[in-house]
């Protein structure tokens, strides 16, 4: 957490705090919706995990509630900020769904797993991790739980005792003690599972073997693109075999669709760029000539930290500065003409400054090694941190290897526009004095702060207005656009379906997805994500089948027709849907088998390996020190099959062909090392034992959890996703 924040000075500074590490708790529905999710099902299924539905105002909605309170502890002017801009409440809702559907996938998944496994926290383990001598980690980096730097678990005693008669505190210190406790059963499982993943004594005695063990002799290797596809003749039958053979890598996880589709861009000619320009050069002339500004629908009053973050930069750089009623533009940015006007100018009560400082603690280690013991040897570095920068250093070049405050270290220093009011005492009496440029040193409760003002101290706040010209294609560009994609349609309609005839008629060139699900949020061509929806919608319908071809989708950007491929429904495929994946695979095996016949059927008269490749005009490969480890072959590369049977055949004599990705061979082998295994080769320590540890473990944990559970996602057909 960045000393921005910890430096904040108030009263309910812990619930701050708190806020920043666990979820809130509040009764009421939050009003700043996407909309009425009037395309969602009747019964506002949003999930599907292990065969259970979850739905949005039941599962979904309560936790999105303790997200947003979340936020609004940490900014109380949130909810301000996402009634003033529209784009901004749409990206904080985005953002607090998608970490509420998160977080209801892992409790599901991960935490209902830990149940089963039987760990639990007794009150004891929970006091523990809350003010013990052994505290979780959690709780060490909370600063409201600290004396002098330290954590202190009298002074969380305390705050506890606080929570009894503070109803608002109270539910933040329970939702701490929830945080803390699963986190801990996360790591405890974790660590059991990476116990249970160790190598035995015996594995790592038979890896030593493989790494070691040498073998001398041939392999008498056939490619199989020596035999010619018209040879080869593929059916069903060996379609369906191997599809049995290799079902579960071919079983579906959730629903998914291949697709083709072709997309004809609609792009505004330069004749509707000059119009769109052209009207908002007048619009920019009429404010300019009005007598008095037009206020309807200003923006404001706004100060340099409040501005909406969709505003573009022109409004900090140039309607900021700008002289009262002023007008700027146009200027062109993502689409659109803007033009802005400065209408009212005002002081702000509280002055806004920007500071970029370095924090020296009284104890502790520097991030260059340097460790504090005390508050003066804290005070000394500091001055002499401070007399280098006066001298010239640069500030963002220190900050990150000296300062302990890692939010804003990793920023060179710079805290960024904020209320000189909201810094402790110390610091805040220095921002509002200084000046832009000026360098000093002040001391708080976290210890010694070299501080630089970036610029002036701002008062003043202001109201604009925003006037916008859409940069769009004209109803004659989209008719041109749309007679072609209508043409391609209607092509595909008179020739019964086919859509890649239609295609190479015209010379189009499809684009290609494969494994869609439903949670695709971007299709390449396809820019807005409502659009996307609506592909999405089309899709994933019940009724939808192979070969169908979807209408023209005329969107503001760009006409599409899809193809559906194919259409993968959950469980276990059939050769239809995956016949374009599987195809190439049998025919190399059907390949394999007819070499392995040729080769079989020579070596019952052939006396060597030479005698056995002249008769088949195969290729002869000799082995010199093989090694299982190397994981390669001379001159086949990585053919795993192959590789590892030269150290399993009996020696001198032919073993049974052996069939690999793309090729088949048989091998001869004359001499394998025989390797004896030292004693230390049991206890040695594995070179992958780091990625075990239980924090590598969890993602991957997380991910089988939740494959195993084939989580079925519905979130597109909700306004908010």
């Amino acid at each position: 957490m960045a000393v921005i924040q910890k430096l904040r000075n108030s009263g309910m500074v812990v619930i701050v705090v708190v806020a920043a590490l666990v979820l809130f708790v509040i009764g009421d529905l939050l009003n700043s919706r996407y909309g009425n999710n009037s395309n969602a099902t009747e019964e506002g299924v949003f999930a599907e995990i292990a065969g259970k539905t979850y739905k949005e105002k039941e599962d979904l909605l309560p936790l999105v509630e303790k997200l947003y309170q979340q936020k609004m502890a940490n900014d109380p002017s949130l909810a301000t900020k996402m009634g003033a801009d529209d784009k901004f409440r749409k990206k904080t809702l985005k953002e607090l769904y998608q970490s509420a559907y998160d977080q209801l996938i892992r409790e599901q998944v991960l935490m209902s797993e830990i149940a089963k496994s039987g760990i639990t926290l007794s009150d004891a383990d929970i006091n523990e991790l809350l003010v013990g001598k052994y505290p979780s980690e959690s709780m060490l980096q909370i600063p409201d739980f600290q004396t002098d730097g330290k954590f202190d678990g009298k002074k969380v005693e305390m705050i506890f005792k606080q929570g009894k008669t503070n109803a608002q505190l109270k539910a933040n210190l329970m939702s701490l003690v929830e945080s803390v406790t699963n986190y801990e059963k996360i790591e405890r499982y974790a660590t059991y599972i990476s116990k249970a993943n160790i190598k035995t004594k015996a594995e790592k005695e038979y890896e030593y073997v493989v790494a070691n063990q040498g073998v001398v002799g041939s392999i008498v290797n056939i490619a199989h693109n020596s035999v010619p596809d018209k040879d080869v003749k593929l059916t069903d039958a060996d379609l369906e075999d191997f599809l049995s053979r290799n079902k579960e890598k071919y079983k579906f996880t959730a629903e998914a669709r291949n697709v083709k589709y072709v997309v004809w861009d609609v792009v505004p000619t330069q004749q509707d760029t000059m119009e769109a320009y052209n009207a908002a050069v007048r619009t920019a002339d009429g404010m300019r000539s009005q007598s008095e500004p037009d206020t309807l629908g200003a923006l404001g009053y706004y100060n340099i930290t409040s501005l909406p973050e969709s505003a573009p930069e022109e409004v900090k750089n140039l309607v900021w500065n700008s002289p009262l009623n002023s007008v700027i533009g146009p200027i062109y940015r993502e689409g659109n003409f803007y033009i802005w006007q400065k209408v009212a100018e005002a002081k702000d009560t509280v002055p806004m400054v920007h500071a970029s400082h370095i924090l020296i603690p009284t104890s502790g280690s520097l991030p260059d090694g340097t460790t504090i013991v005390d508050s003066l040897m804290a005070e000394t570095k500091a001055k002499e941190v401070l007399g280098k920068i006066i001298a010239g250093a640069d500030m963002a070049e220190l900050a990150p290897k000296l300062s302990t405050d890692q939010g804003s270290a990793a920023k060179g220093g710079d805290l960024g526009w904020a209320a000189a009011s909201g810094y402790v005492k110390e610091f805040a009496e220095f921002c509002k004095t200084a000046t832009k440029g000026q360098v000093g040193l002040v001391k708080t409760q976290f210890g010694f702060h070299i501080i630089k003002m970036v610029d002036e101290p701002q008062s003043k706040k202001i109201k604009y207005t925003q006037n916008t010209v859409e940069l769009a294609a004209s109803p004659g560009t989209v008719s041109v656009v749309d007679e072609k994609s209508r043409a391609f349609r209607n092509k595909v309609t008179s020739e019964a379906g086919s859509f890649d005839k239609a295609v190479e008629s015209m010379a189009l060139v499809p684009r290609v997805m494969k494994d869609i699900k439903t949670d695709m949020q971007s299709v390449p061509g396809i820019n807005d994500a409502d659009n996307v929806k609506s592909i999405m919608f089309w899709l994933f319908d019940k009724e939808r089948a192979k070969g169908d071809v979807s209408d023209v989708f005329q969107f503001a950007g760009a006409h599409v027709v899809f193809n559906v491929e194919s259409v993968k429904h959950l469980g276990y495929a059939k050769v239809e849907d995956v016949r374009s994946d599987i195809e190439p695979l049998v025919r190399e095996e059907l390949k394999g088998k007819l070499i392995a016949e040729k080769l079989s059927k020579a070596a019952e008269k052939a006396k060597s390996p030479r005698e056995l490749a002249s008769m088949t005009g195969a290729t002869l490969i000799p082995l010199e020190s093989l090694k299982l480890g190397q994981n390669f072959l001379p001159q086949l590369a990585a053919e795993m099959r192959i590789l590892g049977a030269a150290f399993g055949v009996e020696l001198k004599k032919f073993s049974a062909p052996v069939m690999g990705k793309n090729n088949t061979a048989m091998l001869w082998i004359d001499k394998r090392d025989d390797i004896k295994v030292p004693k230390s080769a049991g206890d040695a320590p594995d070179p992958f034992e780091f990625y075990n540890r239980p924090q590598y473990i969890m993602n991957t944990l997380q991910d089988v959890l939740t494959k195993k559970a084939q989580v079925q996602d519905y979130r597109y057909k909700f306004d908010w996703f």
